[in-house]
């Protein structure tokens, strides 16, 4: 490989290297311009050697005019010379141009040396000379009609903000290129954080930010596999143990009932549940395990997941207004989210205090679904992690809270399916309120990822 290929392919592969290329070629450009400037503009010498020229120039034609002044002579010299006269003196007010400045007007430096005279560069006259003799005085402009060598005119102070001003845009453009892996790799890990681990990001380049794209996709796929693993093994033991624990129920339903029969079946039963709500997690994900949407009265349906725990302490309260209110969604999906819902508001809440109130709105083309209790609420710690699998508020786990940590992460998953989206807010000691938003034509897009 040649150097040259060496170089290119460093380039290519090296972000920083781009990076400190576009800062080297900007100073670089800064450094060549502010030479140029200085180099054609330097203001000592040019200022010395134009304003010994304008006096020596000057003299000349005081030479031509002679003394006192021929205004005839002068407009001769004027026209032939291209040059702009002034003589001021004993009867004598005479210029070249109508609209020649005034002596006042001019703001020519003095000639070191030279008495009262002035020379050199005026912005109202370009390379001038101010200069008296005897009773009369004279104003020269030498440059008359366009800009002095050396001067600043306000075309130069333009081209210079121009230049600026297009040399930072440039240099701006191409860093916002180069950092443009930097916006999609934050956008990607935003996606990753809230729970989509199917992002994955397309990119060509080879330097290290293509790089770092690259072990970003290859991280996301193995999170990915890892869960989906997990979910599997998961699946797989919940299959497996379904055989034993039926043949534990027929067993049992041998036996002579007592309290150890009573115990065995209540724990079988749990666990029953428990594998029933891991494989309906699996069915949500499973391209034949989706969602059956059909018209469903939500009033009715709230009613009857009230009904169904009738009598449980302390009891339920129920706000869904009058008529029905339909919304296209899986009925049945849905009756297990209120269930969950309702069974831990009313296992959390106080047998004497209370009631649970469940309310039911519309906002537009949204259904708000809300259960609230007055129980002992979540910590602040624990709200965050709450739709979790398997995680559970009390950490000792015991048999008496009920459930095992499912529940409300299937709930959350059957909601996402719907394209809708629960919240829950909770205060210790005063309750909790959790509130489900879907979609009143059941058109809402998927939320989040469900592996998460």
């Amino acid at each position: 490989m040649t150097p040259r290929a060496r170089l290119a392919g460093k380039l290519r592969s090296s972000f920083f290297l781009k990076i400190l290329l576009v800062f080297v070629g900007g100073g670089t450009a800064i450094g060549a311009y502010l030479m140029a400037s200085f180099w054609v503009f330097d203001w000592q010498q040019g200022r010395l050697s134009v304003r010994q020229t304008a006096l020596n120039y000057s003299e000349l034609i005081l030479g031509e005019l002679g003394h006192p002044p021929d205004t005839v002579q002068a407009r001769e010299i004027a026209t032939r010379l291209g040059v702009g006269i002034r003589i001021a003196g004993p009867d004598v007010d005479w210029t070249s141009e109508p609209d020649f400045p005034a002596f006042a007007d001019v703001d020519l430096p003095p000639a070191t040396g030279e008495g009262p005279n002035r020379a050199g560069l005026s912005r109202a006259l370009g390379v001038g000379a101010d200069l008296s003799r005897g009773e009369y005085r004279y104003l020269f402009s030498l440059q008359a009609g366009r800009t002095a060598f050396g001067t600043e005119s306000t075309t130069e102070e333009v081209a210079d903000a121009l230049f600026m001003l297009v040399l930072l845009v440039c240099l701006y453009l191409a860093t916002r290129y180069l950092l443009r892996p930097v916006r999609v790799l934050t956008d990607g890990v935003e996606r990753l954080r809230q729970g989509d681990l199917d992002v994955e990001m397309q990119t060509r380049r080879t330097d290290e930010l293509g790089r770092l794209m690259t072990s970003f996709n290859e991280m996301a796929g193995t999170i990915r596999e890892r869960i989906r693993a997990r979910d599997r093994l998961l699946m797989d033991v919940s299959h497996e143990i379904r055989s034993p624990l039926t043949r534990m129920r027929v067993a049992l339903a041998m036996m002579p009932d007592g309290a150890a029969r009573s115990s065995v079946i209540e724990d079988i039963e749990e666990t029953e549940a428990m594998i029933s709500e891991l494989l309906e997690t699996e069915r949500l994900d499973s391209p034949h395990g989706g969602l059956t949407r059909a018209p469903v009265d939500l009033r009715v349906l709230i009613e009857e997941a009230v009904a169904a725990r009738a009598g449980e302490p302390p009891g339920v309260e129920v706000d869904c207004g009058v008529g029905p209110i339909v919304a296209n969604v899986d009925g049945e999906r849905v009756r297990v989210v209120l269930g969950n819902l309702l069974t831990n508001a009313l296992r959390h809440s106080d047998p004497d205090g209370p009631p649970v109130r469940v309310a039911l709105n519309v906002a537009g083309e949204e259904i708000r679904i809300g259960v609230h209790d007055q129980g002992v609420g979540i910590a602040t710690d624990d709200q965050a992690r709450v739709f979790e699998p398997f995680y559970r508020v009390d950490r000792s786990r015991s048999k008496d809270t009920g459930g095992y940590g499912i529940g409300l992460s299937l709930v959350k998953r059957i909601v996402e399916a719907h394209g809708g989206a629960i919240t829950l807010e909770s205060e210790p000691g005063r309750g909790t309120s959790v509130t489900v938003s879907l979609s009143l034509s059941g058109n809402g897009q998927r939320r989040g990822n469900p592996h998460w």
